[in-house]
């Protein structure tokens, strides 16, 4: 008989592999596409990826490392159990994670899950829910580069919360099961090392999250050398009605959400699918989660909440558009001049910074 997990993950290993050989071809054989690529995706990683998550990740790990998490919890830990079934500090990280950015919420819940604050089990599930764009992306990427108007980022920022609560609110019914049910008292603490430690550890999450985003243009440059990509769009753009630049620009997308500023500008209609995309995060995240939990959580979980999410988040945009366009131009590409993003110097310098402070902070712990 059969064992299909083996067999799967045979499955899995030699697909991997065919990806990475067919990669190294075309870097080799189609270095200008590659190229292409891979500077579209530093620019991302520069001008909105760095700025939007960097301080947030920094910020985050002192919260869970300084313990005030777990003691700001004790003051929201009935509203947590009576709403969402979760314990305080738990309830906390919920609300930072989804105005934070993608890989904060499994961020924290891996370090509480290494303090022994929460069982594997438990910090797989809640990943599906610890899980938002935050308003530095929805505003600055999406309404600002769209569409020009906050109207916009609103509806977005509503329309995945719906999602996720709603994940919330039926993941609720385990976690009150299984919920420690009392507070955790415990003091908070700070010293010199957290801050540079709290820096460099966002540093090296930075490098790894833009390592993700970089792979994945390749990826996406080879899908499109060998005709994968536009012949999905082809059938993406049959099946809808759309142009075959917007169907490729939503599988972009849905590959990577940071590529959402490609679609055409200013057509409200695109705002469910890129609702529903934001709310899911698309695979490029799902590899930064990975990097950051370095295969110590399992993501399967995570991205069955996620796409039952961007379902919720889809019909709730398309309920709700009438009432948010009021008074725009609903027209495809009707903006001819998409807002510039902001010069890269301030990034590659904070990565510099980062590294010097990386460095010394090494120093100091062999010393």
């Amino acid at each position: 008989m059969i064992d299909w997990v083996i067999f799967m993950k045979k499955v899995r290993d030699l697909l991997t592999a065919l990806l990475l050989a067919g990669a190294a071809v075309l870097c080799i054989f189609a270095a200008d596409p590659v190229g292409g690529a891979v500077y579209a995706a530093l620019q991302r990683c520069l001008t909105n990826v760095i700025p939007s998550l960097f301080a947030m990740i920094a910020v985050s790990g002192l919260l869970v490392r300084s313990g005030t998490v777990t003691a700001a919890g004790r003051f929201v830990h009935r509203a947590g159990r009576l709403l969402l079934g979760m314990d305080g500090d738990i309830f906390l990280i919920f609300l930072f994670s989804n105005i934070a950015g993608y890989p904060v919420g499994v961020r924290m819940l891996l370090s509480c899950c290494e303090a022994g604050r929460l069982s594997k089990r438990e910090a797989e599930l809640l990943a599906g829910v610890c899980f938002g764009a935050g308003p530095a992306f929805i505003y600055g990427c999406i309404a600002g580069q769209l569409y020009r108007s906050a109207k916009a980022g609103l509806l977005i920022s509503i329309s995945a919360a719906m999602g996720s609560l709603l994940c919330a609110a039926v993941l609720s019914v385990y976690l009150r099961r299984h919920g420690h049910g009392t507070p955790t008292r415990s003091g908070v603490t700070f010293n010199a090392e957290m801050l540079p430690d709290c820096v460099s550890s966002a540093g090296r999450a930075m490098a790894e999250i833009c390592a993700a985003i970089l792979g994945f243009a390749v990826i996406s440059a080879l899908l499109v050398r060998i005709g994968a990509l536009p012949a999905a769009a082809e059938l993406f753009a049959r099946l809808t009605g759309r142009d075959f630049t917007t169907s490729a620009g939503l599988i972009c997308a849905a590959l990577d959400v940071t590529a959402v500023g490609s679609l055409p500008a200013g057509d409200y209609t695109l705002l469910p699918a890129i609702s529903a995309l934001v709310t899911f995060g698309g695979g490029c995240v799902f590899m930064q989660l990975a990097a950051i939990s370095r295969g110590k959580l399992s993501l399967i979980p995570a991205a069955v909440s996620r796409l039952a999410a961007a379902a919720v988040s889809y019909a709730a945009c398309r309920l709700l558009l009438p009432l948010f366009i009021a008074g725009e131009t609903v027209s495809a590409a009707v903006i001819t001049k998409i807002h510039s993003a902001p010069s890269p110097v301030p990034s590659v310098l904070l990565a510099v910074m980062t590294a010097l402070v990386m460095v010394q902070y090494e120093k100091s712990r062999k010393a």
